[in-house]
């Protein structure tokens, strides 16, 4: 037996009204035929498109001729609102990037048919701008050394292994150099872990001051960092490193009534194309940097060099 409430005039726009999602009703044309007070207060609120998503408007239009940033998202949702049209989908979800002039916003769209399904569709935008920022959130934190402030290894890895594409698609160089602070169990016990950990991140503001802004600078492990250059072959690489050796022996480190030099080695090596991984490239630059502490520590070494002697020694 149907509720007498549910008999009465405008009880399902006042039901409609009441929801806080962008709601819309489209024929089988894509003609927008009825929208609920939060469409409406929507486009009231952002005049670039308040003459063309009202009713009466062409919704499919509006998003195919969508330009300027999430155009592209704006496209794909009209091909999943025009599936569902076509009777080729049962219902269809997107989420997409709308940011306005003044905040950065998400949404969910939803595209669900009406009963009958030659009549049209209801398509719904509902707001997810604060789950996307957690999420946002929540990767950088996933992706970034607590200590240091830097990327860390995994955000590395990932970045990295990207630059390997690049090198094999466009031929352009790149090289890795690896950074380890020198004596630095000796830096722990004599001053203590706190200062120990002010060390570390003296030593990476240091690095990063000499770095260009397109260059990685990453905390991989204890007291080792790795610096990513793109468009820099090793022999270039290898003068950033002797750069980069130079400030930190020269910049002092100070903590509190503390005041001491802190060195470090550094090795250099150049990524090739033919690196299945970055792995390869790493594993290269450790060498030469295992070099550089054998040789003394607080100095640079290539590969190329490693190399060098390795061939020499062996003839």
């Amino acid at each position: 037996m149907k509720t007498p409430i549910l008999e009465e005039k405008g009880f399902a726009a006042a039901v409609i009204d009441a929801l806080s999602s962008h709601i819309c009703v489209i024929d089988q044309k894509g003609l927008i035929v009825a929208v609920n007070s939060a469409w409406r207060d929507f486009i009231i609120e952002n005049p670039p498109v308040s003459n063309r998503a009202g009713v009466g408007m062409h919704y499919l239009d509006v998003c195919r001729n969508a330009t300027g940033p999430g155009s592209e998202e704006a496209a794909k949702f009209a091909a999943g609102v025009q599936s569902v049209l076509d009777g080729k989908s049962g219902r269809f979800d997107m989420e997409y990037p709308c940011h306005s002039p003044t905040e950065r916003r998400w949404f969910l769209g939803e595209v669900t048919p009406l009963l009958n399904r030659k009549s049209g569709a209801v398509i719904s935008h509902m707001t997810i701008t604060d789950r996307k920022l957690l999420e946002f959130d929540l990767l950088r934190l996933a992706e970034t050394d607590s200590l240091t402030g830097l990327p860390n290894r995994r955000y590395f890895l990932t970045t990295a292994n990207m630059e390997i594409e690049r090198v094999r698609r466009f031929g352009v160089a790149a090289s890795l150099v690896m950074i380890d602070a020198d004596h630095f169990k000796a830096v722990n016990d004599t001053y203590g872990h706190g200062v120990g950990d002010e060390a570390l991140r003296h030593l990476a503001l240091v690095c990063k001051g000499q770095l260009r802004q397109i260059d990685l600078l990453a905390r991989i492990g204890g007291e080792e960092f790795v610096v990513m250059l793109p468009g820099t072959d090793e022999t270039v690489a290898v003068t950033v490193a002797e750069k980069l050796c130079r400030a930190v022996r020269e910049v002092p480190v100070m903590s509190g009534k503390n005041k001491f030099t802190l060195t470090a080695s550094f090795g250099a090596a150049e990524i090739r194309a033919s690196d299945n991984g970055i792995d390869e490239c790493l594993a290269r630059a450790d060498l030469a940097l295992y070099a550089a502490k054998k040789a003394g520590r607080n100095r640079v070494v290539g590969f190329t060099a490693v190399a060098g002697e390795a061939l020499k020694t062996s003839i």
